[in-house]
């Protein structure tokens, strides 16, 4: 696939650089970014040089699409968030994190937004799927009101720095995401006829 920019209020969404290396050393070597992530930790330049090229690799093979989150309000690099279909099934899973200067300021809410649309009206998506370690609730704010639906925990889902730990688990379906569209637009015709 051709390699897009995304755009939303708050943020915009381009596809990994190596110039964005230097960010990502930054972020995710903060132990908040450890406790919620996959994140190798020790996190070495050249753990991050990995991540950009599979990053990078991701768009050339068609098999995930990873963005750079950069702050619309400043131009700084904030976070990554990817979207990883399973093209047999129709469905693709959403990661992210978000440094923690960022936190708190809707810029996750926005980009995963806006990464949804991608999923559904340019991967074609029936289902898109998020999970959070029970820990971090913050996490579960941004799926829900990126309207996302709660479905459930899973427990002893992943095993992360060597222990078994429960996600909780959201989605989205193609149908709720067409539902809520037509409500949105909707409500902008019902808001035009009133002014």
């Amino acid at each position: 696939m051709k390699k897009r920019i995304l755009v939303a209020d708050l943020v915009r969404l381009r596809p990994l650089e190596r110039a964005d290396i230097g960010g990502i050393l930054r972020y995710v070597r903060a132990q908040e970014i450890a406790d919620n992530t996959f994140v190798p930790q020790p996190y070495t330049a050249e753990d991050a040089q990995e991540f950009v090229q599979k990053a990078q690799d991701g768009w050339t093979f068609d098999d995930g699409y990873v963005f750079a989150l950069i702050d619309r309000s400043s131009g700084c690099f904030a976070g990554c968030m990817g979207i990883h279909p399973i093209r047999m099934h129709d469905r693709a899973e959403v990661g992210y994190w978000l440094g923690k200067p960022f936190w708190g300021r809707g810029l996750a809410t926005a980009a995963l937004r806006r990464l949804i649309q991608f999923g559904f009206e340019v991967l074609k998506l029936n289902r898109i799927e998020a999970g959070h370690f029970p820990h971090n609730p913050a996490s579960g704010r941004v799926m829900l009101k990126a309207k996302m639906r709660y479905e459930g925990l899973r427990r002893d889902y992943v095993l992360h720095r060597d222990a078994h730990k429960d996600l909780v688990w959201y989605a989205i379906l193609r149908v709720d995401y067409e539902a809520d569209r037509q409500e949105s637009l909707a409500n902008k015709k019902k808001e035009t006829a009133e002014d």
